[in-house]
């Protein structure tokens, strides 16, 4: 979006405008609502799913846990491939060396990603870890 107004001028104003349609997951029960966002929320550490999806098994619309699944699946894919990478990478280094140590950590990183993406689909279909 152009930042400038019509005579030219910055206007500031101009991005204000401008709102960013976030994917969320609303839940909507008895006693309120609440809204998650799902590219800063997911996939989230096992302690917090287990209390989170339970929430959005039961209020959240099939559309918003259709969106939620394809995300975390599109996540799960992403950061497995990284991890294959990353570790490929590593094995055609010296063993030990700093630039293998660095790509193991890195891969470790992705694969703790990869699981709670896991985890996290899991828990929205209803099945336990």
């Amino acid at each position: 979006m152009e930042r400038r107004n019509a005579e030219g001028y910055h206007d500031p104003m101009r991005m204000a405008e401008q709102k960013t349609e976030r994917e969320t997951v609303r839940l909507a029960y008895k006693n309120g609502r609440m809204e998650l966002y799902i590219h800063e929320f997911f996939p989230c550490t096992a302690a917090v799913a287990k209390k989170v999806f339970p929430l959005i098994r039961r209020f959240a619309k099939e559309e918003d846990k259709g969106k939620l699944r394809q995300f975390l699946r599109i996540k799960a894919q992403e950061h497995s491939g990284k991890v294959k990478a990353f570790s490929e990478k590593a094995e055609s280094l010296i063993a030990k060396s700093e630039e293998w140590h660095f790509y193991q950590r890195k891969a470790r990183e992705e694969q703790i990603i990869y699981n709670q993406c896991v985890k996290n689909l899991k828990l929205l279909e209803g099945r336990k870890e």
